[in-house]
């Protein structure tokens, strides 16, 4: 299967090749193609389907004017996502603006994002989280699927040293591990994540 992934982002790539490992993900830069869309759904599917119908329709578009594959053909899946970082203790924020999360206070990074988060909970009791993914995936002109699916945990107290993953893994701790998400493998990560499981009821739409 080909799946034509509407993202730039170089970790969520790097996560989707090792979750898809047998399928080949080709992104707009290796497509040869210049692909933006703007996230302003008020919802996580709302982004994922919207992000992937540009993709596909694009793609139709330049593959009557060049030689990209055909993103309606039967071995080719187009995939978009959208995930996010839902926090109880800021009324389920900051949500589908979790990529721009403080932009407004300077934050700009995903080190910046993560202070901020933890300075917005200093002295929180509360600190129950969870990361939703909506994974949408179109195949055909006139066929599409969805995926959404969460990871529970809670905010740390502090940054983690870990190296693992990317975003706000560095706080989101596993409370029944003691680790944040930072500090677990890339395929622990994966059997627990809420793309990885997203993922995994995607691929089953692939048959």
């Amino acid at each position: 299967m080909d799946i034509l992934l509407a993202s730039a982002n170089k970790h969520k790539v790097r996560e989707l090749r090792m979750i898809f490992d047998g399928h080949r993900i080709m992104t707009p830069a290796e497509l040869g193609v210049v692909f933006e869309y703007e996230e302003t759904g008020n919802t996580f599917f709302a982004n994922a389907y919207g992000k992937a119908m540009a993709f596909f329709e694009l793609l139709q578009w330049q593959c009557a004017h060049s030689d990209i594959p055909d993103p309606a053909a039967d071995d080719t899946m187009v995939i978009a996502d959208d995930s996010g970082l839902c926090v109880d203790a800021l009324d389920g924020g900051p949500g589908v603006h979790s990529a721009r999360f403080g932009a407004d206070e300077g934050a700009s990074s995903d080190e910046e994002r993560t202070e901020l988060l933890l300075r917005k909970l200093e002295g929180a009791r509360k600190r129950q989280a969870h990361y939703v993914c909506c994974m949408v995936g179109i195949r055909g002109v006139d066929r599409w699927f969805c995926a959404q699916e969460t990871w529970h945990g809670e905010i740390a107290l502090e940054r983690s040293s870990g190296k693992s993953g990317f975003g706000y893994d560095p706080v989101f701790l596993l409370p029944d591990r003691g680790v944040t998400v930072a500090d677990i493998s890339d395929a622990e990560k994966h059997a627990l994540s809420h793309r990885g499981k997203a993922a995994r009821v995607m691929n089953a739409m692939f048959y």
